[in-house]
């Protein structure tokens, strides 16, 4: 996570968020149980629907660029079982979609059995930087599954 995401005060900071593996294309980081239970003693839903929306929204800044902006449009999370026990659960995030203008990215969440808890979606707006960090054209195939660029008046 970057400095403003996981400084102190912070979500990312308060959930004990750390990332293992930094990719755009696949971003792996984990959670501890302990802090994120709710009253049953198993990991809160509220808090891998928060987990998988970190993980998306630090995937679509690393793909927007340093100087890029990224902005929640859409999350949907699915939980299939509870995570008890001590420990972590584990986050793998990888982009399913991503456009000029829009990045849709799918989060499992799994706990320390490899068993999946929570499956996420969500969709966000990105601003690329500018310049040489912006992502380059698309060419061959590739380019037949990209969403037109937006234009400055129509965003």
């Amino acid at each position: 996570m970057t400095a403003a995401e996981s400084a102190p005060g912070t979500l990312v900071a308060r959930m004990g968020i750390e990332i293992v593996e930094e990719d755009p294309r696949r971003l792996v980081a984990r959670m501890p149980l302990t802090g994120n239970r709710q009253m049953y003693g198993f990991l809160h839903g509220g808090a891998s629907a928060a987990f998988a929306q970190a993980l998306a929204t630090h995937a679509a800044a690393l793909e927007a660029g340093p100087c890029g902006r990224v902005t929640g449009q859409e999350l949907s999370c699915t939980h299939h079982r509870a995570a008890r026990g001590e420990g972590w659960v584990e986050g793998v995030c990888t982009p399913l979609y991503l456009g000029d203008a829009f990045g849709t990215y799918d989060v499992a969440v799994h706990d320390r059995r490899g068993n999946r808890i929570a499956s996420a979606r969500l969709t966000c707006r990105l601003r690329r930087a500018a310049g040489p960090s912006a992502r380059p054209a698309p060419t061959g195939e590739s380019a037949l599954f990209r969403e037109p660029a937006l234009s400055e008046e129509s965003a």
